[in-house]
């Protein structure tokens, strides 16, 4: 687990500092505060900045992610993952992306803006000397030295513990193909504010099928709807795929006094939230789950209970917990169950800008432990 977290450079948050961390993280803010940053900063660490990932999130934004073939040789306006730093410019000088703990930057994950330098080397064989030319990459600070006509590329250099991988711009494309740090990759479990594929689902719950996960998913659905019995995923056979390769699934389910089962899809969003929810916490095991926006789909009146169902699957599993919300009944609930599991820390944290001239409107943390989060709900203060 993570007991701390720093951020610097990435989006919003140039110099971004949480000093404390539980295994259940709420993270709060105002709309446009910078909390998704924290939680993609969170994924991209995760994943080790693997180029499937970046693309994926800079898709999701509609930023730039890979060169096209008209600008392969002048790189010529916005560049691959340049919406990533601060800015939304790569910065001058050797200033990197780095998200890792407080205070320990040699295990942080860090991002660099690279140019790619072919150079000359004479080289001894048997029959004398020739010359070899080879590529290497070259920070910006080091630019300087160089001949502007050996440049033939820029990328990203990412570096954690000791690995290192390039993401060339020149051989950018959106492959979605995954390229990972030898080893050391941390799988997590991302919930985004929308509703995932049920193809997707449906694999999920093949994995846990028939297992002591069964039961866990039964309890999370009854907490919606207490007459849940059971779950299948079936073919569509109305839905055929025009490519023949995949076929569509979809869930149906068991209700206690009918006879036949019904569409998932017919129970409400609730339904589907806490499903996607509860599928997701088992490929986490051992490492992170992140959600976005925890209250969508889910009315206030239950969301005490999937607090109190996702505290324990956490302990039961070892996952540590990111979760958004701008839901003041999410925070108060959240609130109730930290101090009632006192054995699972639970912490929450505000992001915001600073309010202080010294830190120029930077985006800060603050940090409320449990006792801390009770005495202010009680009081109705607002800590959003």
């Amino acid at each position: 687990m993570l007991n701390s977290l720093e951020i610097k450079n990435f989006r919003s948050l140039e110099d971004f500092q949480v000093k404390k961390l539980g295994r259940i993280n709420l993270i709060v803010g105002k709309n446009n505060s910078g909390k998704s940053s924290v939680l993609e900063a969170l994924r991209i660490y995760a994943g080790n900045a693997n180029k499937g990932l970046l693309e994926k999130i800079a898709q999701g934004h509609d930023e730039k992610c890979f060169v096209e073939s008209s600008d392969q040789e002048s790189f010529n306006g916005v560049l691959p993952f340049e919406d990533l730093f601060t800015g939304r410019k790569f910065p001058v000088g050797e200033v990197p992306i780095v998200i890792g703990e407080l205070g320990n930057e040699e295990e942080a994950l860090k991002i660099y803006h690279v140019y790619r330098v072919e150079r000359e080397v004479s080289v001894n064989d048997e029959d004398g000397k020739f010359i070899e030319k080879s590529v290497r990459q070259v920070s910006v600070t080091e630019l300087a030295k160089v001949n502007k006509s050996q440049i033939v590329g820029e990328g990203l250099l990412i570096l954690k513990k000791g690995n290192t991988v390039l993401i060339d711009f020149k051989h950018s494309h959106p492959s979605f193909t995954r390229f990972v740090l030898d080893g050391i990759t941390v799988p997590s479990s991302f919930i985004p504010t929308q509703l995932i594929a049920m193809n997707d689902l449906a694999k999920d719950w093949d994995a846990i099928a028939l297992t002591e996960a069964e039961e866990m998913v039964k309890a999370a659905m009854q907490i919606i709807l207490p007459e849940f019995e059971s779950l299948i995923f079936v073919n569509d056979s109305v839905y055929a795929d025009t490519t023949g390769k995949e076929t569509r699934r979809v869930a149906k389910v068991k209700i206690k006094g009918l006879s036949r089962p019904v569409p998932l899809n017919s129970l409400g969003d609730g339904m589907l939230r806490i499903l996607q929810m509860v599928l997701k916490v088992f490929p986490a095991k051992g490492e992170f789950l992140l959600i976005d926006e925890f209250e969508n789909g889910l009315h206030y009146s239950v969301q005490e209970k999937v607090w109190t169902l996702l505290f324990e699957l956490a302990e039961k599993l070892d996952i540590q917990v990111f979760a958004t919300t701008h839901s003041w009944d999410c925070i108060e609930s959240f609130s109730k169950v930290a101090m009632d599991k006192k054995s699972i820390e639970g912490v929450l944290f505000r992001v915001g800008q600073s309010v202080r001239n010294s830190d120029k409107g930077r985006v800060i943390a603050t940090v409320f432990d449990e006792q801390q989060l009770y005495n202010i709900t009680q009081a109705d203060v607002e800590v959003r």
